[in-house]
């Protein structure tokens, strides 16, 4: 792009529609030929971007990334003030993850149109209050917790739940604005699941993948354990665990695999002398992985055989 309409590029997610793109200059046989070579790429109707090389990314960022550029084009091609991101693309805009999220889809909220859906996005009838709107990337967006309640409403119980606990983490995610919230949607199609998820969520799950795992251990009648609770021995502080449970002395892990991707022999030593420190302790451990959440009832199965272990142990002992 040339300078000019990188320019407008730069504040709009890297987006610009074919009106801004011939107001900086360029001719339509010139648009066609970007297009044509895969210098530019078509966002959605009327709307490009530069190609951008996503090998780096693992999928699911690619994913994300795609997400915001299919947002930044459907507000591009409303009209100023008419809609505001809402419910899924505006988690993504706030940076909290998602599950389970149809991101081929752009989620907005008007005020002054019907709700329908239509190329590639969900409009939303709704009521905004300024309490509810924020901006990011200059972009009109509703807040996080009126996103994340809007999402949990469209949602399963396990989705609402994994974007809550990041949600919670997030300064601007009071108890006084949730209260509020809840006021507000109280007769909502989806607020049953809303009051459950909020009743449910924790700020110490710290990822997607413990977040389900929660889910998961509640689902199957596993006792509530405790999060990310900190052991220390002669030696001094050994780690914190992702589950425990105190009553059956065992620590449930949930490895994500990224820390071991590089293959670095460093990071298998060191958890495996951590494993082991937990265990001179008389605690079980259990690592559970992505793989496993496919699984519930086998794994509540192995959890509950873990317990089982820890108990006969305590009892020989």
């Amino acid at each position: 792009m040339n300078p000019e309409l990188w320019r407008v590029a730069v504040g709009q997610g890297g987006v610009v529609s074919r009106a801004q793109a011939i107001s900086a200059g360029y001719t339509p046989e010139q648009i066609r030929e970007r297009l044509n070579d895969g210098r530019w790429e078509r966002v959605r109707r009327g709307q490009y971007a530069e190609r951008a090389d996503l090998g780096a990314l693992a999928p699911w960022e690619q994913e994300l990334f795609r997400h915001r550029r299919l947002v930044h084009a459907a507000m591009n091609a409303m009209r100023p003030g008419s809609a505001v991101v809402s419910h899924h693309s505006a988690l993504v805009l706030h940076g909290i993850p998602v599950w389970h999220a149809d991101l081929a889809e752009v989620q907005l909220t008007r005020t002054s149109a019907r709700g329908e859906v239509k190329a590639g996005v969900r409009h939303h009838q709704g009521l905004l209050t300024p309490a509810d709107l924020t901006q990011v990337d200059g972009l009109a967006v509703t807040s996080v917790p009126r996103a994340v309640v809007e999402t949990a409403s469209t949602t399963s119980f396990e989705a609402a739940v994994v974007s809550l606990d990041a949600a919670l983490r997030r300064p601007e995610a009071t108890d006084g604005e949730f209260r509020r919230l809840l006021t507000v949607t109280d007769c909502w199609p989806g607020g049953p699941t809303i009051r459950s998820a909020l009743a449910f969520a924790d700020p110490l799950a710290e990822s997607v993948g413990e977040s389900r795992l929660r889910v998961l251990m509640h689902n199957e009648g596993l006792p509530p354990p405790v999060l990310q609770a900190v052991f220390e021995d002669d030696a001094g502080f050994i780690g914190r665990v992702d589950f425990y449970f105190p009553d059956y002395n065992t620590v449930v892990e949930f490895d994500g695999l990224l820390k071991y991707a590089d293959g670095s022999r460093h990071v298998l030593i060191q958890e495996k002398i951590r494993e082991d420190r937990l265990g001179a302790l008389g605690l079980q451990v259990i690592r559970l992985t992505w793989a496993d959440l496919a699984r519930p009832a086998r794994t509540a199965r192995r959890i509950r055989k873990v317990f089982d272990r820890s108990r006969r142990t305590r009892l020989a002992g």
